[in-house]
């Protein structure tokens, strides 16, 4: 199975100033998420389909979990329907940045920073979350748009899936695309699989 790379503009500082307080909350007592959830339903959506939420919400996420509740309240935040990912092809354009070797963490633009509350990683795919806060996306996409040129000659190995330099740059102006779109909105980004 391959990995689905997923993007959205998110608004981190809503993140940290109202919603992480909730998550580090509900590590103790998931009674503070489902107590947010009840008093903010159209504020949210499903993770799943994007509808907004209503009074039966429950129902359709079987085992509420902490990671499932975390979930839920991530989308304070973000619209679920606008995915902006690269795709099967975040592997090329991964490799290809780590490459060039201008990021201290290679992996950040298209992976992200990991958020971790109270020792616990916000993870509900438990395949990998991250998030860019909107301070840092500007940099960001500066330094992908300085090495452009290089990202084209580069020599990315160990790839999941054969790829070109025409395909995994697409896919690199796409990640350009992104966080120029976080650019505009003055917000960050929430990246996932």
């Amino acid at each position: 199975m391959s990995m689905d790379h997923k993007a959205f503009v998110f608004d981190t500082n809503k993140f940290h100033a109202e919603i992480e307080p909730v998550m580090r909350d509900s590590i103790k007592n998931t009674e503070a998420a489902h107590r947010y959830i009840c008093e903010h339903l159209d504020e949210l959506q499903s993770p799943y389909t994007g509808d907004t939420l209503d009074e039966d919400w429950e129902e359709e996420f079987g085992d509420l979990t902490l990671q499932v509740y975390f979930d839920i309240l991530l989308t304070a935040c973000y619209d679920v329907e606008d995915d902006r990912g690269l795709g099967e092809m975040w592997d090329a354009v991964n490799e290809v940045i780590k490459e060039l070797d201008v990021f201290e963490e290679g992996e950040l633009p298209v992976t992200g920073w990991e958020v971790e509350i109270d020792d616990v990683i916000v993870d509900p795919g438990m395949q990998g979350l991250g998030i860019i806060d909107c301070d840092e996306v500007a940099d960001i996409l500066e330094i992908l748009k300085e090495n452009r040129d290089e990202a084209e000659c580069a020599e990315p190995e160990d790839l999941l899936c054969e790829t070109d330099p025409d395909e995994w740059m697409e896919a690199y102006d796409d990640l350009c695309g992104i966080y120029e779109e976080a650019v505009r909105q003055g917000k960050g980004l929430l990246l996932t699989f």
